[in-house]
């Protein structure tokens, strides 16, 4: 049995999601589970990393996403937003190093014309219905 009471608790270590306590602990008190290779990748880097991409919960297969929307209308961007982040996603405005997606509808738009400048090959152009 986890007791989740003790002052200081922050974080949940576990390689699963799996365990009964794990609904109280993300959504009702909203700890943060992690995964062991959080803790590696935050001693290696001596600086806490972001915890959405070592979540050990299926459900939020796109943990490792980091979407922004180039020429999408208003609408369908929140649509897509809104999915990736309830995949376990995120979204940011502009296109920084952590951006891993830009949705867009054309080759034009300056968020794409800026990844092919800059030579930015990791990052992924795809459709709205990706």
């Amino acid at each position: 049995m986890i007791d989740f009471e003790g002052d200081g608790v922050t974080h949940i270590i576990s390689e699963t999601s799996k365990f009964p306590q794990y609904a109280e602990a993300d959504i009702d008190r909203m700890l943060t589970v992690v995964t062991p290779a959080w803790i590696n990748i935050s001693l290696a880097r001596s600086k806490l990393q972001a915890h959405r991409p070592y979540t050990p919960d299926p459900n939020k297969f796109l943990s490792n996403v980091v979407v922004s929307c180039a020429d999408i209308p208003n609408g369908d961007k929140e649509a897509i937003i809104g999915a990736v982040l309830a995949f376990g996603g995120a979204e940011t405005n502009s296109v920084t190093r952590l951006t891993t997606h830009i949705c867009a509808l054309t080759m034009d738009h300056p968020k794409i014309q800026a990844i092919i400048g800059k030579g930015l090959g990791k990052v992924k152009i795809v459709l709205p219905h990706w």
